[in-house]
Formats: C-alpha cells, structure tokens, sequence
C-alpha cells in the first residue's frame, strides 16, 4: 500500500524518478545515481536520530535516500504522516538529498533483507515504537546484519552525531578486510582519519611470555595487514592502536571515545559479541559489514 501521491507519480514517463525535490515535485533526471541509502523509519525520537544521519551519509555518497516504513503484519494508521515527518527531517538536516516514500507490509526483519538488495546501505536506529514497538534493536540487527546484501549502520544514541575520527576493528578473519574497505571509504568521504583498532588479551600466552614483546609483535603484524589499504588510500591518514583488553568493543570505545562512526565485520547469520557489546554502549553509529553485504 504506498503512501499519498504514489498513485499518480506512477502514471508519469519513466524517465521521471520517483525521487522528490524539497518542494515535493519529481526531479527529472537522466544521471544514473548510485543505489538509494535506506533508512528504516517509525514514530520515534531513536528513527528521527536515524534519518538525520543517513541523509547525511546519502548526501556524502550522492545518492538518494529512501524512507522505509514496515506496518509489520498488519497495517496501521499514520504510516504515510510517519514517513512524511521523517521527510522533513531530512528537508531540515540535506535538503538537496532526492527522497523517497515506502510503505510495507510484512515482517521487519524479511522486508528489511529484502530491501538491502538493492541498497547501497541500510541504516537503523537503536529502539523503535510505531512498526519496530516490542522488537528490540539487537534481535533485529541480529537478523539483518547477518544477511543484508549491503553494511547496515545502527544509529546509536538521539541526537545528531558528533562529527569524529571513523574506528575499525581489526583481527585475523576475513571480516575484517571487508569492515577496513567499508572504514575507508567512510574516512575519506569525511575527510577524518582512521583509527584501526585491534584488541589482544594475555589469557593467550604462554608462560613466561614477555608482554612488551608480545604487544610489539602485534603491532609487527597490524602494520602489514594495512600496508597494502595505505597505498590504496593515501589520503587517508591512519591511525594504529594495538590494545590489551578481553572485550574488543570496550577496547574499540576506550580508544576513541568521542568517535564519530565504529565499523566490524561481521559473520553471516547473526552478531558476534562485539557487535552486541557496541550496540548496547557504543556512543556513537555502528557499522556492521556482513559476509553477504556487497564490497
């Protein structure tokens, strides 16, 4: 069921997107953007926060933004108004960002997989009420991290987010190598620098072993594993922290406290514990790039 004014943008030339300037008329365009950003929207104040961030990632990344309402199983009143006060959050924060209205039916995490088909990245806030009431974040994300085809981004917190260094987490999996490619590309739309992060703890070592030399040794190997991104990116300046702490995502916040984006990877088929621990304490968006999500 699509929102007012679906029905009679349908009957325009195909040539018009069903993108809307600020003052609500189609733009007319022939340049090919890339795929939409998609921003999961409801009634409440953690969405709002959402929307803001992802217009202006959409702005960064020129292309459109799309307002996705789920009714969940059934429909609900205020749906097409929800999407349209979202709009004017996006009016307010880029208002030269192309946006464009949906409304679903279905259940949450399914439409938002289905939707991550044909996004460059979906973005979500922490907590929803209106269509996400009762379904917290972390079971959503759970789901859809572990199986979007695009980088999901969790807005934490409700206010725009402060701008800040982009921190990754970095270990020995292939996760990683796909969380470094999503980070730097992230610090250099930004113009910021680029913290990489790996956390080690000592429950590892054998006896006897000195930890000065172990820490070194990490260092050692954290510094090969981005020679080769330095080259590819040498605007970006980069940043390595090697740290001794049993939980990556309390290393990963100690680091950087004031970040302004937090990127990992993540396995197929749901979220490991860092990602739960950023999610729950993170202070600011957390990216998680899963093994399905597109480079």
């Amino acid at each position: 069921m699509p929102c007012a004014g679906a029905a009679s943008e349908s009957r325009l030339s195909a040539d018009v997107r069903r993108f809307r300037r600020r003052d609500g008329r189609p733009v007319m365009t022939g340049i090919q953007r890339r795929a939409a950003v998609v921003v999961g929207v409801d009634a409440s104040q953690s969405s709002r926060a959402a929307v803001r961030w992802a217009a202006g990632e959409a702005a960064r990344r020129d292309s459109a933004l799309k307002l996705l309402h789920i009714d969940g199983r059934r429909w609900e009143s205020g749906a097409a108004q929800t999407n349209l006060a979202a709009a004017s959050v996006v009016r307010e924060a880029e208002p030269a960002v192309p946006t464009e209205h949906e409304v679903k039916l279905g259940g949450i995490a399914d439409e938002l997989i289905a939707a991550s088909k044909s996004a460059s990245l979906l973005v979500l806030g922490t907590h929803g009420f209106g269509a996400l009431r009762g379904a917290p974040i972390g079971a959503i994300a759970t789901e859809v991290a572990g199986y979007a085809k695009c980088p999901v981004v969790v807005v934490r917190g409700l206010t725009a987010p402060r701008r800040g260094e982009v921190v990754v987490g970095v270990d020995a999996s292939s996760d990683s190598e796909r969380a470094l490619a999503f980070a730097l590309d992230s610090a250099s739309a930004r113009n910021s620098a680029l913290v990489v992060v790996h956390a080690w703890h000592d429950s590892v070592l054998e006896a006897g072993a000195e930890l000065a030399s172990v820490e070194a040794a990490e260092k050692r190997v954290l510094e090969d594993r981005v020679a080769a991104w330095r080259e590819k990116y040498p605007g970006v300046l980069l940043r390595l922290a090697v740290v001794r702490d049993r939980t990556a995502a309390r290393a990963l916040i100690r680091v950087v406290p004031h970040a302004g984006l937090i990127v990992i990877g993540s396995s197929g088929g749901g979220l490991g514990s860092t990602a739960q621990g950023l999610l729950s304490r993170a202070r600011c968006p957390v990216a998680l790039i899963g093994e399905a999500a597109r480079g």
